[in-house]
C-alpha cells in the first residue's frame, strides 16, 4: 500500500513538470560564424548539432517553436536550390523542430498571427523582441505557403492572410526590394487563390503554365506573374 502511494505522488509531482510550457524560443549550442560551426565538415554533423533534444521540443509553445525554426542554423539551405518547395520538403524531414511545427493544430492561427504583425520596414514581429533578417522572412512566407498551413485556416482566415500578402507584396514593390524577395510573398497569393480555383493560366514558349509551374515549385519562369498576381488577388479581395 505504501508503495502505491508513493508512486501516486510521485506521478503527482512529474505532471506538472511534463506539462510545463517553454515559451522561450530553444537556443542553438552551434551556430554559424563561430568557430564550433566551422569545425563542422559534413552535412550530417550540421544536422546532428541541430536537433533539438526531444524533450524540449515537445515543450516548446507553438509560439516559441515558430521562432526557433526562423533561427534555424540552416535556414540559408533553403534558399541555396532553385526549386523552393523541393528544398522546404528536404528539411521539413531532417530538421525535427520544422517535423514538430508541422504537426501542431494551432499552427495555421500562430502563423498568421505573427505574419499579420511583421513590420517589414523594422523586420519585426509584434511581441518578439528579435530583428528578423531577409532569410528569416522568406521563410515565415514560404511556411505560410504550405498547404498544412492553409488547409487550416477558415476563409476568413484565408482572406486575412491574402490581404496581408497584398499589403507586403506591395510594400516590398514600395522599397523598391528586388524581385527575388518577392517570390515568397507571392507564392501565399498564388496558393491561396489556387485553393480556390481562381488563379489564372500563363504559358511560356514551352507551353508550361507559368502559374502551375510555381504554385509546385516556387519557381518563376516569368516575372510578369508578379503583377498579375497581385492584380488578380486585389479584384478578389475588395470585390
Amino acid at each position: 500500500m505504501k508503495k502505491i502511494i508513493f508512486i501516486f505522488i510521485l506521478t503527482l509531482s512529474i505532471i506538472p513538470l511534463t506539462a510545463q510550457q517553454r515559451t522561450e524560443p530553444y537556443v542553438f549550442p552551434v551556430k554559424p560564424g563561430t568557430e564550433e560551426w566551422a569545425k563542422l565538415s559534413t552535412s550530417k554533423q550540421m544536422d546532428e548539432v541541430c536537433i533539438i533534444p526531444e524533450q524540449v521540443l515537445k515543450s516548446l509553445s507553438t509560439e516559441a517553436l515558430l521562432i526557433t525554426c526562423l533561427n534555424y542554423p540552416r535556414i540559408i539551405d533553403f534558399f541555396l536550390v532553385s526549386n523552393l518547395q523541393s528544398g522546404f520538403d528536404f528539411y521539413s524531414k531532417h530538421f525535427n523542430g520544422l517535423a514538430e511545427l508541422i504537426k501542431r493544430p494551432d499552427l495555421g492561427a500562430i502563423c498568421l498571427k505573427a505574419y499579420s504583425s511583421l513590420d517589414l520596414t523594422e523586420a519585426r514581429i509584434s511581441g518578439n523582441k528579435q530583428e528578423l533578417n531577409i532569410l528569416q522572412i522568406g521563410f515565415l512566407e514560404l511556411f505560410l505557403s504550405q498547404d498544412v498551413i492553409l488547409d487550416q485556416l477558415r476563409k476568413g482566415e484565408k482572406m486575412s492572410l491574402l490581404k496581408e500578402a497584398i499589403n507586403k507584396l506591395e510594400k516590398r514593390r514600395e522599397l523598391k526590394e528586388s524581385l527575388n524577395r518577392h517570390v515568397t510573398t507571392a507564392l501565399i497569393i498564388s496558393r491561396i487563390l489556387n485553393s480556390e480555383n481562381l488563379c489564372p493560366s500563363g504559358y511560356d514558349n514551352y507551353g508550361n503554365n507559368i502559374y502551375d509551374v510555381f504554385n509546385s515549385h516556387a519557381i518563376v519562369i516569368d516575372t510578369s506573374l508578379f503583377e498579375n498576381l497581385l492584380h488578380l488577388s486585389k479584384e478578389v479581395y475588395f470585390e
